[in-house]
């Protein structure tokens, strides 16, 4: 019987608790998403994974973002993919995008854009877009 209050009294509580806090919110939502949790378990298993994930994920963001802030319309999600595959490619890059995540992670300001403007413009010939 005692277990059973506290199965109830842990159900009302944890309601509340979500109820009140949007993180708990948003996170007891995300992590109920089927999709998402395949996603978690799948690419999210280790820190490396993790840190891997959200890098890719924050340039995704801030491509998307700044697509819609320059043009006022949505850039194409397959056209993002290209980017980021040919990003995490590039031996200059890759290192170099994965710095300015963490450096914005840290609460540091970045302009990614005008970082990533600048090491494009300094390389000679970018092989970015090119084959």
């Amino acid at each position: 019987m005692n277990t059973i209050v506290e199965y109830h009294k842990g159900i009302v509580e944890g309601e509340k608790k979500i109820q009140a806090n949007d993180f708990l919110k948003d996170l007891s939502a995300l992590m109920e998403n089927e999709q998402f949790v395949t996603f978690f378990k799948k690419h999210m298993s280790s820190w490396l994974d993790i840190k891997c994930s959200i890098t890719y994920m924050h340039l995704y963001r801030k491509f998307k973002d700044k697509y819609k802030d320059l043009n006022n319309d949505e850039l194409d999600n397959r056209l993002i993919v290209y980017l980021l595959s040919k990003i995490m490619r590039d031996n200059k890059l890759r290192p170099w995008s994965i710095n300015a995540i963490d450096e914005m992670l840290q609460n540091k300001k970045v302009d990614f854009f005008k970082e990533f403007e600048a090491i494009m413009i300094a390389d000679d010939e970018p092989k970015f877009l090119k084959q």
